[in-house]
């Protein structure tokens, strides 16, 4: 569960920033009790600072893999929580994990694709591989295809599912998110803002990747 404080939280479904926030970390840093983590705590203990990726760089890092599955969800045509979800769960694997060991873009895959699982939004492996494939490579699926090995997608979906499999173990297998969607939207209704141009902008901030 995500302790929403502003809108710079990465734990919350929302694109990384480096100023304020914290971030909660549901399975704790030993994975035996909830911690929450402030940003200072955050930038201090990165497993990516320790490999010399500076904070800069790491927040850089973060906002591409969120545009990454802002563009994937979106082809899927996946609602924005299961995107939100999946935002966070890669912000949570990699306060655990170093960028320099791990491929972004895979692991924010195989987080989309099993965010889509928890949030009971599921989709094929296969159209999320191939989604994926388009965006990293900045061409249809079937014409990069023919250029490469003919057991390159087996091997592709091999290293998802590992990556998959990563993430769950990282996080203890503690992928639930609370996203601020609903509680915005009952808000502004009961404020009578529900048809104003208030409630695409307000939506828009906390989507942001």
């Amino acid at each position: 569960m995500e302790h929403r404080q502003r809108r710079p939280m990465i734990g919350a479904g929302n694109g990384p920033s480096t100023s304020g926030g914290g971030f909660f970390d549901p399975a704790g840093s030993d994975g035996d009790e909830a911690v929450f983590m402030s940003r200072d705590e955050i930038e201090r203990c990165s497993p990516s600072r320790k490999d010399g990726i500076d904070p800069m760089r790491e927040t850089h890092l973060r906002y591409s893999y969120c545009a990454f599955l802002q563009s994937l969800g979106l082809r899927l045509e996946l609602p924005q929580t299961t995107i939100g979800t999946a935002m966070v769960l890669c912000h949570r694997f990699f306060v655990r994990r170093s960028h320099a060991n791990h491929d972004r873009f895979l692991i924010a895959t195989a987080a989309l694709f099993l965010a889509a699982k928890s949030e009971e939004t599921p989709r094929p492996l296969n159209t999320v591989l191939k989604a994926s494939c388009d965006l990293c490579h900045k061409q249809d699926f079937n014409f990069f295809s023919n250029l490469l090995p003919v057991d390159w997608f087996e091997q592709y979906k091999e290293r998802v599912i590992d990556a998959e499999q990563m993430i769950l173990t990282t996080l203890n297998f503690e992928f639930n998110v609370q996203h601020p969607y609903d509680p915005l939207t009952s808000v502004l209704n009961k404020l009578g803002l529900s048809q104003t141009v208030l409630v695409n902008m307000a939506l828009s901030l906390i989507s942001e990747g």
